[in-house]
């Protein structure tokens, strides 16, 4: 697959954060299919990057992460004010014993999402190129430009917004972000949900007992 240099770009800022956070290389190359090698050269040659010993990963200070979490900052936040990742901030808080961040959010999480949260997705679906035969100013996603907008889209999900209200807010379909984090395969599973529903059909019985007409 032949990148165009903006191309090449994103994808070494995707893969700078997610190194950082954790992630082998291999893992990174595999979402772009790409060879690791390559994916490496692309992120040295433009962030400032320090090797890992394998296995170390990145942490964050635990009693400030929870401190600033309590003041009510979003994961995003602080790892902006601390210089982590915010797989390092979502450790951190699982670390110090709290709830762990759900895929998705109790009622009483839930939340709409910021302005800057807003802006910045929109800025990442302007970036996705035209998609061809639609109307102008719609954007193909299915493609490496695509998958940053989804990841950001899930970020934000991750956070507290529900899918819903982050579609309505950026002016799309009521169930736009369920089909982009779809598309990727990003898509958070639902919690189970157990049914007090009972079987009231005695065994053998047909499970219909009209004959069909």
């Amino acid at each position: 697959m032949k990148l165009t240099s903006e191309q090449r770009d994103q994808v070494a800022d995707d893969a700078a954060t997610r190194y950082r956070a954790g992630e082998t290389w291999a893992k990174i190359a595999e979402r772009y299919g790409l060879t690791s090698t390559y994916v490496r050269r692309l992120t040295v040659a433009r962030h400032d990057i320090s090797f890992r010993r394998w296995g170390q990963q990145p942490l964050a200070d635990i009693d400030e992460v929870v401190r600033r979490r309590e003041d009510g900052q979003t994961l995003n936040q602080i790892a902006e004010k601390l210089g982590c990742s915010r797989q390092a901030i979502r450790t951190a808080l699982e670390t110090a014993q709290r709830a762990p961040e759900t895929r998705y959010p109790r009622l009483s999480q839930r939340r709409a999402p910021t302005e800057d949260e807003i802006n910045d997705i929109q800025r990442l679906y302007e970036v996705c190129p035209q998609a061809p035969r639609n109307r102008e100013g719609s954007r193909a996603v299915r493609g490496p430009e695509g998958r940053l907008l989804a990841e950001a889209c899930r970020t934000v999900v991750d956070d507290g917004v529900p899918m819903q209200t982050l579609s309505v807010a950026l002016g799309r379909g009521a169930t736009w972000t369920h089909w982009l984090l779809n598309i990727h395969d990003l898509r958070p599973e639902p919690d189970p949900v157990r049914t007090t529903a009972r079987r009231t059909r005695r065994p053998n019985e047909p499970e219909f007992s009209d004959s069909a007409v």
